[in-house]
């Protein structure tokens, strides 16, 4: 709800205490409800309705031994969840609360109200709790999730600082160690340390080593290259050996093979060949494919059949004549393959030994690589140890480099661990000395906030307890513990937790005052503030300082709910002697019966009720009289007590007008006047009017006198006076009632002017201060 929405009305239906359908309704232009009602007539009922709206559960059943699903005792006893029905409506919307499926349903949610709720069994809890959980009760009055994030943020920034570092030291001296290792198997050159010995030792030329690797490596690769060519070429010529052979062999077997046949035969195979293949493909050929006549075509086909049968064993003489010439023609190729191949690879390794300038320990080749292949095993055999010196020069030369690279990788690993724990020693108190700064203004803050509320609950504490030096409230946070805040007093000059030294009723009060000192910094304007029979044990010197401390607070909320069963409230509203700050609603309830549940009573104040008496029509003169009585036995008996009157000492027994009307006398009466000055705010401005009481009070005394009534409650005498003078006597009584008190500012009994008593706003000044010697 916005602060502009006014409560209108609150029903209730089969919730808690409303056995039927109970109404509440709120009077126009009043900010301030008080409910009064004696213990079980439903006052908390009324509060649970409102924590129903707003936070959906009722925290007057928990906490009681009861354990779970509290939701059964919601509804009123011997009804179903589905009637349970709460409306709070306002003057700009409605909201509606049910229980649907064993879920609370509020709709809409943008109306439930906003609440501050404070029972009494709260006031102790947020005294006494721990340090921790009273911080919690605040916490959300104080915005810190920025410095919260931020503090986080510094502290894991730091841990993770500081574990980095201590690897950076691990690693750091991991590549010291091996550099160390480096430098011993170096000799430990003398005025040295590892870590400058290895600097010096890379930054030695080296550009040549790895030009050096490369070259013998192509040499040793040529060289061994000519260690096959030996073989390969024994193994090509015995595959030419092998092939002349076989061809020798299909030579005479062709011979013989064309020996059994007729020359002319012989050359004809082909042609025959062909022939069949044709005569195949085309079986009825009418023709002959040669000779293109019809005559010879007759048995042509097995003519050819039987020619070739004959010449089968040419055929394949022949065959195998081709296949071993091919053969042989193919390894002489592959020998002179070869050939060529060695002449390249003499070049090669040739080229390769000439293409470096050789260090002297690179021993060079007996000679070059012969010519001829003939004498390549002869000229390997004599340069086999410069190919082994070769591979133990190479292998020195990778050691050197991947020493050097190894020792250039160490090197670097530690420069780099050296300077990054340089770098992180001198951040890590940086961010230590950030994260104290964000702490600081953190505490700073809060403390600003805290101290803010402290002094708000002094100078409340200190309205209740004027005078009694109680109001050094202090709330701290403790700097050694996060998020816990310490409650302390003084007490007699010294520093001590309120609890050890206070009573119940000043602990009592001094809950009610941080309750509103809380209440009153979130959304005030916008928050409904319910007290739910907080006066408990507050004793009856400091109970009207409460309430006039709550009537002042109150005018800050969109509304305010007070319920109690402290009679003397009740008593002090009747009779206007409450410190009015605001406009009051007051709604008192009667005994609570299972049929119709909550129920209210008609409690306005006496004089209002007279007032109402003397308007209606008919008159009712007794009652109008008794009314009338009573009220001026109170307003006699103020008078009385103001100015220390001499009245009968009577044990045991209330005072008459018999005894009050002639304590009221001589130079006192004459003397007594008061002031009207409503409207006005210049304390210098003469008054509207003013109202003398002498002449009141003389009717007052001639019509009691009349029925020499002296003696008696007024209840006595209202049976015995005439009608005209009943209501003459009301309207007297409604005179010296106006004229003694304003209906918002109450009656004048504040004497710091020193020369009369004055109300709350200097509305009424009533004179003389003292009674006249």
């Amino acid at each position: 709800m916005t602060s502009r929405a006014t409560l209108k009305s609150l029903m209730l239906t089969a919730f808690r205490g409303s056995a039927g359908t109970f109404k509440l309704d709120f009077e126009k232009g009043k900010k301030l409800t008080l409910i009064y009602g004696e213990n079980g007539t439903g006052k908390t009922t009324i509060c649970d309705a409102f924590e129903f709206l707003a936070f959906e559960r009722i925290g007057s059943l928990e906490d009681r031994g009861m354990g779970k699903g509290l939701e059964k005792f919601w509804p009123t006893a011997g009804k179903p969840a589905s009637a349970l029905l709460v409306e709070l409506e306002t003057s700009m919307a409605k909201c509606t609360g049910k229980i649907v499926n064993k879920k609370v349903a509020v709709s809409p949610l943008t109306s439930r109200p906003r609440i501050e709720l404070l029972r009494q069994r709260q006031i102790l809890e947020l005294i006494q709790a721990q340090p921790a959980k009273r911080y919690e009760a605040i916490k959300r009055f104080i915005d810190i999730e920025a410095f919260e994030r931020s503090e986080e943020s510094l502290r894991q920034l730091g841990k993770s600082l500081g574990t980095e570092k201590q690897t950076a030291i691990a690693a750091e001296q991991e590549n010291l160690t091996a550099l160390q290792s480096f430098y011993e198997a170096a000799g430990s050159p003398v005025g040295l340390n590892a870590v400058t010995w290895a600097k010096q030792k890379l930054a030695a030329p080296t550009a040549g080593l790895d030009a050096d690797i490369a070259a013998i490596t192509k040499l040793r690769t040529a060289f061994h290259a000519l260690t096959g060519y030996p073989q390969k070429m024994e193994d090509k010529r015995n595959v030419i050996t092998s092939a002349q052979a076989a061809a020798d062999a299909a030579d005479q077997a062709q011979s013989a093979a064309l020996a059994t046949v007729d020359n002319e035969a012989a050359e004809r195979l082909n042609v025959l060949t062909a022939g069949d293949v044709y005569l195949h493909d085309h079986p009825d050929a009418e023709k002959c494919p040669l000779c293109d006549s019809v005559e010879n075509a007759s048995g042509l086909h097995q003519a050819i059949k039987a020619k070739l049968a004959q010449l089968a064993t040419l055929t394949a003489a022949t065959t195998k004549w081709k296949q071993a010439h091919h053969a042989l023609n193919v390894a002489n190729t592959a020998l002179q393959q070869v050939e060529a191949d060695y002449q390249k690879a003499i070049i090669t390794l040739a080229a390769a030994q000439a293409a470096h300038t050789w260090k002297p320990e690179v021993r060079r080749l007996a000679a070059p690589a012969p010519a001829d292949s003939a004498a390549l095993p002869t000229w390997l055999t004599a340069n086999q140890g410069a190919a082994a010196n070769w591979a133990d020069v190479e292998a020195s030369w990778h050691d050197e480099s991947k020493f050097r690279a190894q020792l250039k990788s160490a090197t670097e690993r530690y420069e780099s661990n050296a300077i990054r724990v340089a770098e992180l020693t001198a951040l890590i108190p940086k961010a230590e000395k950030a994260l104290a700064e964000c702490v600081e203004e953190r505490q700073k803050f809060t403390d600003g906030i805290i101290s803010e509320i402290a002094k708000e609950v002094g100078k409340l504490y200190e309205k209740v307890h004027p005078g009694e030096g109680l109001d050094k409230i202090a709330l701290e946070l403790d700097p050694a513990r996060r998020a816990s805040l310490s409650l302390g007093a003084t007490f007699e000059g010294h520093e001590a937790p309120p609890q050890a030294y206070f009573s119940q009723s000043h602990l009592d009060t001094l809950g009610i005052c941080v309750f509103l000192a809380l209440a009153a910094r979130d959304r005030v304007s916008d928050t409904v503030l319910i007290l739910d029979d907080v006066l408990g044990s507050i004793d009856e010197p400091h109970v009207e300082r409460v309430i006039g401390m709550i009537y002042e607070v109150s005018a800050d909320f969109q509304h305010t709910i007070v319920t109690t069963h402290y009679r003397p409230w009740r008593e002090k509203y009747r009779w206007g002697w409450l410190k009015p700050g605001q406009a009051c609603q007051f709604v008192e309830l009667t005994g609570w019966a299972i049929d119709d549940g909550i129920r209210i009573i008609s409690s306005l104040p006496e004089v209002e009720r007279l007032r109402s008496f003397l308007a209606e029509s008919p008159l009712d003169p007794q009652a109008i009289c008794s009314k009338a009585g009573v009220i001026l036995e109170a307003v006699l008996d103020y008078l009385t007590q103001k100015y220390e009157c001499a009245v009968p000492r009577r044990h045991g027994a209330a005072y008459t007008l018999g005894d009050l009307l002639p304590a009221i006398n001589g130079k006192l009466r004459d003397a007594l006047k008061v002031e009207i000055r409503d409207g006005l705010t210049d304390a210098s401005a003469s008054p509207t009017s003013t109202v003398a009481l002498k002449p009141i009070l003389d009717e007052l005394t001639r019509i009691a006198q009349a029925r020499n009534a002296f003696g008696a409650h007024f209840k006595a005498i209202s049976f015995e006076l005439l009608d005209t003078d009943a209501v003459g006597f009301a309207k007297h009584v409604m005179l010296l009632v106006d004229a003694l008190t304003h209906p918002e500012h109450g009656w004048p009994s504040n004497d710091k002017s020193g020369s009369y008593w004055r109300n709350s706003r200097d509305s009424r000044r009533l004179h003389p201060l003292k009674k006249p010697g």
